[in-house]
């Protein structure tokens, strides 16, 4: 039997990723996200140390370094509110 913490548990681990609290503050589309997330692929595939998902981001002028800055600083509550086993 699952239990509710069980699930907030596994929904803060989601939030984590930056791509997502892109998307849910706004700044980006999920469609601007799949591009970023291939591109970085893409460098995995071609065995070149992908960039961060930030930098590609940045770089293809999807979102603004502020809010780059406000999604890391958020990504960063939602860790710290995550219990520590």
């Amino acid at each position: 039997m699952e239990t509710k913490p069980h699930k907030q548990s596994a929904s803060l681990v989601n939030k984590t990723f930056l791509g997502q609290i892109l998307v849910e503050l706004g700044y980006v589309t999920v469609y601007q996200l799949e591009e970023a997330l291939q591109a970085q692929q893409s460098d995995r595939q071609e065995d070149v140390d992908p960039k961060p998902l930030g930098q590609i981001l940045l770089e293809l002028g999807y979102c603004s370094p502020n809010q780059l800055i406000r999604a890391i600083q958020v990504q960063v509550e939602y860790r710290d509110a995550q219990p520590h086993e």
